[in-house]
């Protein structure tokens, strides 16, 4: 008996495991409104959502398939059909591709609040691919927006609002329908992220994906955020904090939200390095004379390791490069570019175009746990991608006849080393001044139970408050919080004051 309850259970073990394998490898529905297959479908289906008698719900998908019906034909004046865009002229609703109605996403996943009000209109979700664009995820950009379908006498109108353009926030603008959480919870959902652990070990396969990203189209009237998040996580880190961010007409009404993506086992200078080409890259698409003004007040978030990055942003470099590291500069046998990533790694200055930069459980001095005996042994496992071991340490072969100098030069790269209280950049960041003219602010864990101990034998796990304390910031404000305290109300409240303040 014992015997066959015992086969029952490894049964349904098996059985759980392949349905849970089945389920979490089946692509997510893409819940794209239907396009009509005949104009007389599209104007009845819209008399139909005026009517009262008509569900709620039948009215919805009525509106979301008679939109999507116009964009795929990309005539708005179909059958009579008047398409009105109260929007940001710089948007055109007919270079979407897609319409999803924004009750159709799925909720159950979803633990944050969920900004919606009600009024007139369907809101609904554009989504629009550019292959072209590469600060675009390969699911597409979104836009949220809410169609209200006006009747006259001879016609049908559908008046389509931009629901992130400042001006539909007015007064004197109709009480209409609004959801800004569902636009993020689709796309997210979708999105293929790099992974928070493989990529650690593992950064060289995922090196394609590092970049700079934005989910909503490009608006040259909004300071652009940038959040960069920290070890052992991605872009996901972020969603609270732009769900609740975006939902405050203040701060949608003045900036638009990207994130850093990048594997977190890369060397940190490394990493440093890609995020400031991509911010050149991004000023040099969209503000190639550098005369927007709101492309010269960026703002960075960085949380943990991002905040070290983000620091990187507004430093200069330390003169002296490590002792541990192979001399590539000088060196006539090398190619030019493996000069040119040691040059870019090492030698750098503060980025003109950053306004402001907020640090998040960042460790300045370093973290201490990464000097401990576990720390080593994962640092010992990282795999410094082919990219960076044949450029910058000039051919180097992991094999036994690696020369002890390059060899220890291969471990004092990886980030986790990086972090070390004693490491070359933790060193270099104490003597490298950040730029006078940057304003940056503090927010610190000081674990759930800190208001117990003085300030300077607390931690948040990870983060002491001796490491993250820095001298000169603008603001600092202490959460009693673990090291996840980003994803904290208090945090995200203290960053929308700060962005309420900045250039105003």
């Amino acid at each position: 008996m014992v015997k066959k309850n015992r086969t029952v259970q490894i049964f349904s073990c098996l059985t759980f495991a392949l349905v849970a394998t089945i389920v979490s490898s089946c692509s997510i529905p893409s819940r794209h409104a239907k396009a009509f297959d005949s104009k007389q479908a599209l104007k009845s289906a819209l008399i139909d959502s005026l009517e009262p008698k008509t569900k709620k719900i039948v009215s919805e998908r009525n509106v979301s398939r008679s939109l999507a019906t116009l964009i795929e034909s990309r005539d708005p004046a179909i059958s009579g059909i008047d398409l009105q865009w109260v929007g940001r002229k710089e948007i055109d609703p007919m270079n979407f591709d897609n319409v999803v109605r924004s009750n159709a996403v799925i909720r159950t996943n979803w633990l944050q609040k969920w900004y919606q009000s009600e009024g007139s209109g369907t809101p609904l979700i554009l989504l629009k691919k550019n292959r072209k664009d590469r600060f675009i995820n390969e699911i597409g950009e979104i836009l949220p927006v809410t169609a209200v379908v006006k009747a006259t006498e001879k016609s049908l109108k559908i008046l389509l609002y931009d629901l992130l353009d400042p001006k539909n926030d007015q007064a004197e603008v109709p009480e209409i329908a609004r959801d800004y959480t569902a636009p993020i919870n689709y796309i997210t959902r979708r999105i293929k992220l790099i992974p928070r652990i493989l990529a650690i070990i593992n950064a060289n396969r995922y090196m394609n994906r590092i970049g700079l990203r934005r989910m909503n189209p490009y608006d040259p009237n909004k300071i652009p955020v940038i959040l960069i998040h920290g070890f052992k996580a991605n872009p996901q880190a972020w969603i609270n904090l732009i769900n609740q961010l975006q939902a405050d007409p203040e701060i949608r009404n003045r900036y638009q939200f990207w994130t850093f993506s990048y594997p977190t086992g890369l060397p940190l200078l490394y990493s440093a390095m890609r995020l400031r080409k991509e911010l050149q890259q991004m000023q040099k698409k969209y503000d190639p004379a550098g005369l927007n003004p709101n492309l010269q007040e960026i703002v960075l978030v960085g949380h943990s390791m991002g905040g070290i990055l983000s620091r990187l942003m507004i430093s200069q470099n330390n003169e002296e490069l490590p002792l541990w590291l192979p001399s590539p500069i000088n060196n006539s046998l090398l190619s030019n570019n493996a000069k040119n990533l040691a040059t870019d790694m090492f030698f750098f200055k503060p980025q003109k175009y950053i306004g402001r930069v907020i640090f998040i459980a960042t460790p300045h001095r370093g973290i201490k746990i990464a000097s401990l005996k576990i720390s080593r042994m994962i640092n010992s496992i990282i795999r410094i991608p082919i990219e960076i071991q044949n450029s910058l340490l000039s051919g180097l072969r992991l094999n036994p006849d690696i020369p002890v100098e390059e060899e220890t030069a291969l471990m004092k790269l990886k980030s986790i080393d990086n972090v070390n209280p004693s490491s070359y950049l933790i060193h270099s960041m104490q003597l490298e001044p950040i730029s006078p003219r940057v304003p940056f602010h503090s927010i610190i864990g000081i674990g759930k139970f800190g208001r117990k101990k003085p300030l300077n034998k607390t931690t948040d796990l990870v983060v002491s408050y001796e490491s993250a304390h820095i001298e000169g910031a603008k603001s600092e404000l202490i959460v009693e919080a673990w090291h996840n305290l980003h994803k904290y109300n208090k945090t995200i409240t203290e960053v929308g004051e700060i962005l309420k303040q900045h250039k105003k």
